[in-house]
């Protein structure tokens, strides 16, 4: 798709673009708490474009239906990687279908495509985990999604985001449908949708909206400028409107700022007494222990890993009780009690080498170790290292593989120092 105005190219400028895009495909991931969101809006891009092709009212040929069912297949990656991202495939197709003013384009043949994926898994899914739509995905519904921090998420998130639609609005060109950066922007718009209702705070719940809002500047900055045309324009035909995307990229990046790569000292001390160690983790956060289990070669042992539905149903429960309704108050402590009696009979049973122990996490941790005899399961084991977060524990009979276990002291009544 090549567009030539003023002499220009706007596929070349795009091409130049490259290491922008890819800088927002791997660094801003790379440096946070990495997740499936990141997979699928790169496997997302594709279908933008294609989007954007039909959009435009000029195309003298439309996508070819292998490039469109193909475009279709990689864009469904992100509808499987969370449903709810399917708005973000709304979104842009109904800016097709109110430029081209017309309903078609919604049943183009890449969403059949999508639609047919989606089918196909979630039968698959039914079919080989029937417990999942059975157990796992109520229990989800009940107590994952009713936690959220909806002020902090606006305060953190929405504040880069509105000034990259503001740097949008700015460099929007005068009576012209840029047609890459609309079904971006589109998408954009819609990807903030589920970030506000999960309200969780993780960086890569804001992902996909704040890629897309990047990826509509780049593709303004990519637009063919007409100098002669009067426009607020001509203020940003060369150096300024390229700082201005250097700022919007660095505002862009300050929710990736924070990394939670743990400290090379935590490192080196698991790894000099450990050899691949099975692990386990007393957190509600899986981020303690992801990356560190991948760095230390670790392996984790427990069913649900992190400890997110015993201290969301016991935060739930502590909720209801404040409200006076004292049955959903026991319902939730229930849920929580079931899971920590899992929790501790895979401590038993499984042993783990490691325990990577939430520090700042007291009202969890408090009760697994006063109310559920944590505190005797962690007295077999040794504090190896802890940092300003984390406490790293090691079981006192570990012996790492390759390695014969230390020689008991050899007291002077023994019979060996007798027989010397």
């Amino acid at each position: 798709m090549i567009v030539k105005r003023a002499g220009f190219t706007e596929t070349a400028s795009l091409f130049a673009l490259g290491p922008a895009f890819c800088a927002m495909l791997v660094v801003f991931p790379g440096n946070a708490f990495s997740e499936r969101e990141h997979i699928g809006m790169a496997l997302f891009m594709p279908l933008l474009a294609l989007h954007a092709w039909r959009a435009r009212r000029d195309a003298a040929a439309q996508p070819d239906p292998g490039l469109a069912a193909l475009a279709g297949l990689s864009g469904s990656i992100l509808l499987l990687v969370k449903p709810y991202y399917a708005i973000m495939v709304l979104a842009p197709a109904l800016v097709v279908a109110v430029r081209r003013r017309s309903l078609k384009s919604i049943f183009a043949l890449e969403h059949w495509v999508i639609g047919g994926i989606c089918v196909v898994y979630l039968g698959t899914v039914t079919l080989i985990h029937p417990e999942f739509v059975r157990d796992i995905y109520p229990l989800l519904a009940d107590v994952y999604a009713k936690i959220g921090i909806f002020w902090p998420i606006v305060i953190g998130y929405g504040f880069s985001w509105c000034f990259l639609v503001f740097l949008i609005w700015w460099l929007w060109p005068a009576r012209q449908f840029p047609e890459l950066a609309a079904v971006a922007l589109a998408a954009s718009i819609a990807g903030m949708f589920p970030l506000f209702y999960q309200a969780k705070g993780w960086s890569y719940h804001a992902y996909p909206a704040i890629l897309c809002a990047a990826a509509a500047i780049f593709c303004l900055l990519a637009l063919p400028r007409i100098v002669q045309q009067p426009s607020k324009l001509l203020t940003f035909v060369t150096a300024p409107s390229r700082a201005w995307a250097l700022a919007a990229v660095a505002i862009a990046f300050l929710p990736y700022w924070s990394t939670q790569k743990p400290g090379p000292a935590l490192v080196a001390a698991i790894r000099a007494a450990t050899d691949r160690p099975t692990v386990a983790l007393v957190s509600s956060d899986i981020s303690s222990g992801h990356p560190l289990n991948r760095m230390i070669d670790g392996q984790f042992v427990s069913t649900h890993v992190s400890d997110w539905l015993g201290a969301f149903a016991l935060s739930l429960s502590r909720q209801a009780a404040l409200s006076g309704d004292t049955a959903e108050a026991m319902r939730y402590r229930a849920i929580m009690a079931r899971y920590v009696e899992s929790k501790r009979e895979e401590f038993v049973r499984l042993r783990p080498d490691i325990v990577v122990f939430k520090k700042n996490n007291t009202m969890w941790t408090s009760q697994l170790m006063e109310r559920f005899g944590f505190d005797a399961i962690l007295a077999h084991y040794r504090i190896l290292i802890e940092d300003e977060t984390e406490r790293i524990y090691l079981r006192d009979d570990y012996v790492r593989p390759g390695h014969r276990p230390p020689e008991q002291p050899i007291s002077a009544s023994s019979p060996v120092a007798a027989s010397d």
